[in-house]
């Protein structure tokens, strides 16, 4: 017997929740989903930000070529010296290169954490645009429970789909 993934666990969870809160002689929940992946990839948003930041990795990844490139000929460099230099003068270039070495890496390391803390602001300013439109549709149209359909194993024709209505709040707050 296979164990219970997290997500199934979750899903029960969720739906022990639900039944719970409305118990079993109270009216039915009124329930809605939306496609999360689609809406959030669909965002106008979402597009400028892979194009902008494909442009800034490219340039990023430029910047780090260009920053490895001395060090690359440096160490070409040393290792031919090797067998004409003195060990006490080898062992010292090998040392204020691995030094060198230490820097680069630690400006490589800083390029990437900018571009991910980019990428992850972005995000956050997408995902929360989508909340707040899940949450004002949910509040207007009297949804009880909005979940996403990727959490779903089946879903019937009469629970409402809203995925375009986010979509569109989502850009309208996103595009501003």
């Amino acid at each position: 017997m296979k164990p219970i993934t997290t997500l199934k666990t979750g899903l029960m969870a969720m739906v022990l929740a639900v039944g719970a809160a409305f118990g079993a002689n109270a009216a039915p929940a009124n329930v809605a989903v939306f496609d999360a992946q689609q809406v959030i990839n669909g965002t106008n948003a979402a597009k400028r930000a892979v194009t902008e930041l494909t442009g800034k990795r490219n340039a990023a990844q430029a910047r780090i070529d260009a920053l490895e490139k001395p060090l690359i000929e440096k160490q070409e460099k040393l290792r031919g010296q090797q067998s004409v230099m003195a060990a006490d003068k080898f062992q010292q270039a090998q040392a204020d290169f691995a030094k060198e070495l230490n820097t680069f890496r630690e400006q490589a390391q800083k390029i990437q954490n900018d571009l991910d803390e980019q990428n992850m602001k972005l995000r956050k300013q997408i995902a929360d645009a989508v909340r707040t439109a899940v949450e004002g549709i949910a509040k207007e149209k009297g949804y009880d429970v909005v979940l996403p359909k990727a959490v779903t194993f089946y879903t019937s024709a009469g629970v409402a789909d809203i995925s375009t209505e986010v979509l569109s709040r989502a850009n309208k707050t996103l595009d501003k």
